[in-house]
């Protein structure tokens, strides 16, 4: 079920247009010629028929096709690419953007008014308008946004991205926005499109690709919306003016006068190509050029000629009646759909007593009212569109929202979405992992997945030495992923000048490849972390590139890292480390023999006049009590701070069994009513 509204115009004629200066000192690029480039390079075919596309265009603009509607409305749907971040863009966003294309294509926007006496004879109304799609494919419901989260939003020139999420092309325009786009080498990138042909060739790469903070010129926006406005014209069948440069038919149309080469900035006085007649300067008023967003304000009558080829040729089906219809764009009527629930957190990882703010990402309809759950945490319940919960016991917490309106609910869970740490459990005064504990791994170790079902996992076949190591799966993970492994908490106390060292094997798979190993610390229970070592491309590689799985076979080919503490780190009683591997089209990556070490101090049980021997030891350890001390409880512990064996001590001088421990590190707990320290014994030679 759902209702329906009628949509107000005041967006477009509320529109506030905001001057905004190109960060053109950085060479802002349209991204068409870099992935026309890419795509010939796989094909050349597509340079044969991208050529006579454009003999058909000059056909077009030599003579124009006038039999046609006044206004052509072309349905939009946005596939919404993120993680959470600010690329997520609120639906107001993109209608602004909406808005102001309407403006730039029916030549009502505001600063049409600057175009120089020269062009004001082929400044044209391209009569065209956009409207956010009402209905989905299957004739649901929808407010022409789908949101999809993935690593893809930092990779956005990767066309793999167009399958997270694709419409008909025949019935939608599809536009997904980004974080960022990769360059070129030369330039930032902040959209690209292909021209109509691609229909022929590539239907399912038609569509347009652009930066979030490219979208409108409200919210997240850098600019003033002609990003967008520039790569439906490569969309409807524009090249850049600057197509060709001084000679032959420059981009195709004749009432563009010629240019050189791009133009950045807003240089009214350049006239790059003298050998035209008549000699006109160049048209950096122009939507195709690459001047500055507050300069670009026309489309030319030769311009829109070739918008009506498209139509005619390429695009008849996206404006027909029928398909307004069907995508419920018809009319400014609008369904109110049901909301889809989803929401995000502030942070993930908190300790007792630590609160998290949750922020309602529900879309589709607008929610009305929100009704969550959160098992573990104060309050158990809450109907804020955006809760804080504070969580005072340690655990792994699930989280649930129930989005509401008028037409429909959703209900969304995040499973095992908070996890909340107690103190730490190890004093690690000498600390030592070569994740041959596969309990061990599983129970201390925390992996925080994000996206696909690749990720860190315990592997015996590859390793330093022992038995085990640490192997993030990049060989099948996707680029731009990023996977995090979280050590259990220590206690540095007992340490001085600490330093923790872990050894690692990596291949590239191309020397192209972009991926990225960092070491962080926290001493919040990873509220907040500080990256102490870094190393990403070619530099993080142990061993030459290769195209198959990488599996090391030899120590030689493992290296060895060094990772500094800070003074501030160190003197924390709750210190945690994490691997955050972000892929990048790489290998398998491995992790063995993590160490703590530093220069330890006299112990807490030599200050407490206890003497611990043999250490290391193989069967057994004596324990000698100063003279004073009689019935002291002993309890040996893992590591991780599970306890192993607990004990009386009654005697002055005792011997306590540890011929059933494997070789590693323990801790060995003294208490009575009086005493209580910690002596770090080690196991050896089993």
């Amino acid at each position: 079920m759902y209702f329906k509204f009628i949509f107000s115009t005041a967006v477009v004629a509320s529109l506030i247009f905001i001057a905004h200066n190109s960060i053109a000192q950085e060479q802002t690029r349209c991204g068409n010629e870099v992935m026309y480039a890419k795509k010939i390079a796989e094909n050349s075919t597509i340079a044969e028929q991208r050529e006579a596309y454009r003999q058909e265009r000059a056909h077009a603009d030599a003579n124009p096709i006038e039999n046609r509607a006044a206004v052509r409305i072309i349905p939009v749907v946005f596939h919404v690419i993120h993680q959470n971040g600010s690329e997520n863009i609120s639906k107001e966003q993109i209608q602004d953007a909406i808005a102001k294309l309407n403006l730039d294509f029916s030549l009502t926007n505001p600063d049409a008014v600057n175009l120089r006496s020269t062009f004001t004879s082929v400044q044209a109304n391209a009569e065209i308008e956009f409207r956010l799609a009402n209905k989905d494919p299957n004739g649901n419901c929808t407010d022409g946004i789908v949101r999809i989260y993935s690593p893809y939003t930092t990779d956005g020139d990767d066309e793999d991205i167009k399958d997270l999420s694709r419409w008909p092309n025949t019935k939608y325009l599809n536009i997904w926005t980004v974080k960022s786009i990769a360059g070129s080498g030369d330039g930032v990138i902040l959209g690209y499109a292909y021209l109509p042909d691609v229909v022929a060739w590539g239907p399912d790469l038609d569509g347009i690709v652009v930066r979030s903070d490219r979208v409108g010129t409200i919210g997240t926006s850098n600019g003033t919306g002609r990003t967008l406005t520039h790569e439906i014209g490569h969309y409807l069948g524009l090249d850049h003016t600057f197509e060709g440069g001084c000679s032959g038919s420059g981009d195709g149309v004749s009432d563009t006068p010629k240019a050189a080469d791009a133009n950045f900035g807003c240089d009214y006085t350049i006239n790059s190509c003298t050998n035209e007649n008549p000699d006109k300067p160049d048209m950096i008023e122009n939507y195709m050029d690459y001047s500055n967003d507050n300069c670009q304000i026309i489309f030319t009558a030769g311009q829109k000629s070739v918008f009506n080829n498209t139509f005619s040729q390429y695009r008849s089906t996206l404006i027909s009646g029928s398909n307004l219809i069907a995508t419920g764009t018809n009319d400014l009527i609008l369904d109110v759909c049901s909301p889809i629930a989803s929401f995000a957190a502030d942070a993930q990882t908190i300790c007792e007593g630590g609160s998290i703010t949750y922020s309602d990402e529900s879309w589709g309809g607008d929610a009305t009212s929100w009704d969550w759950s959160f098992p573990g945490g104060t309050p158990a319940t809450s109907t804020e569109q955006n809760p804080t919960i504070t969580y005072n016991t340690a655990g792994t917490y699930s989280a649930t929202l129930v989005a509401s309106n008028n037409t429909g609910n959703d209900s969304f869970t995040r499973t095992n979405y908070v996890t909340v740490s107690g103190d730490a459990m190890t004093n690690a005064e000498f600390y030592s992992e070569g994740f041959e504990s596969s309990s061990d791994f599983s129970s201390d170790w925390t992996i925080v997945n994000y996206a696909t079902a690749y990720t860190w996992e315990r592997n015996t076949s590859y390793k330093y030495s022992g038995t085990a190591s640490v192997r993030m799966n990049n060989y099948s993970n996707a680029a731009g992923e990023v996977d995090d492994l979280i050590s259990p908490s220590y206690n540095l106390g007992m340490v001085n000048d600490p330093t923790m060292t872990f050894k690692y094997a990596f291949a590239q798979r191309t020397t192209d490849n972009t991926d990225r190993l960092r070491v962080q610390v926290s001493t919040n229970c990873g509220e907040t972390w500080s990256t102490r070592w870094v190393k990403s491309n070619e530099a993080l590689g142990t061993v030459t590139a290769q195209n198959g799985p990488f599996y090391p076979n030899s120590q030689a080919q493992w290296e060895e890292v060094e990772v500094s503490i800070p003074t501030n780190v160190a003197s924390a009683d709750n210190v945690r480390f994490k691997f955050e591997f972000t892929g990048g089209g790489g290998n398998f990556l491995y992790i063995d023999d993590i160490n703590i070490t530093g220069a330890v101090g006299i112990s807490e049980a030599q200050q407490a006049g206890i003497s611990v021997y043999p250490n290391p030891a193989t069967n057994a350890v004596t324990v000698e009590l100063a003279n004073e001390m009689r019935n002291v409880k002993a309890e040996i512990r893992s590591i991780t701070g599970q306890v192993i064996s607990q004990s009386s001590i009654t005697n002055q001088k005792s011997t306590l069994d540890i011929s059933n421990l494997s070789s590693g590190i323990y801790f060995l707990r003294l208490f009575s009513e009086n005493l209580d320290v910690t002596e770090k014994i080690v196991v050896a030679g089993k």
